[in-house]
């Protein structure tokens, strides 16, 4: 998916007007799941990405990229709505939606990946989203 065609389907699956909103929101996501991720794991999302996305995740230095600090779904959420200056209930509609976009945007096989790196209670987060297997599988 190229960023313009990001940003068209993002404005409808997200509910907003502006690019302006969907940078911010993009931002809030990529920047929680970048907190999240260890070791390359975000370097590797970024280099799927069109180019402004995966400059979000590189506006964490690279230090504190491969951090993988381990929080809960919950918390997630949470975080999502500091940043991006929405309610909860606003976050995790923009958490779910995001991640269907990234499930466009990136490969069968990085979404995988992501999954493996997330506790089972991030599973509602992937629901919907193409190219899934089984976490046990």
């Amino acid at each position: 998916m190229q960023y313009n065609e990001f940003l068209h389907a993002a404005k409808d699956a997200l509910g907003v007007q502006t690019q302006d909103e969907v940078m911010n929101i993009s931002r809030a996501f990529l920047h929680t799941l970048t907190d999240h991720m260890a070791g390359n794991a975000s370097d590797n999302l970024a280099a799927q990405l069109p180019a402004p996305l995966a400059d979000i995740i590189k506006e964490i230095g690279p230090e504190d990229r491969d951090q993988g600090q381990r929080f809960k779904l919950n918390e997630f959420y949470e975080r999502v709505a500091d940043l991006a200056g929405v309610d909860e209930e606003q976050s995790k509609q923009n958490t779910h939606q995001f991640m269907q976009l990234l499930g466009q945007m990136i490969t069968a096989g990085e979404i995988n990946k992501l999954i493996l790196t997330l506790s089972d209670d991030y599973a509602p987060v992937f629901e919907g989203v193409e190219g899934l297997q089984e976490k046990n599988s």
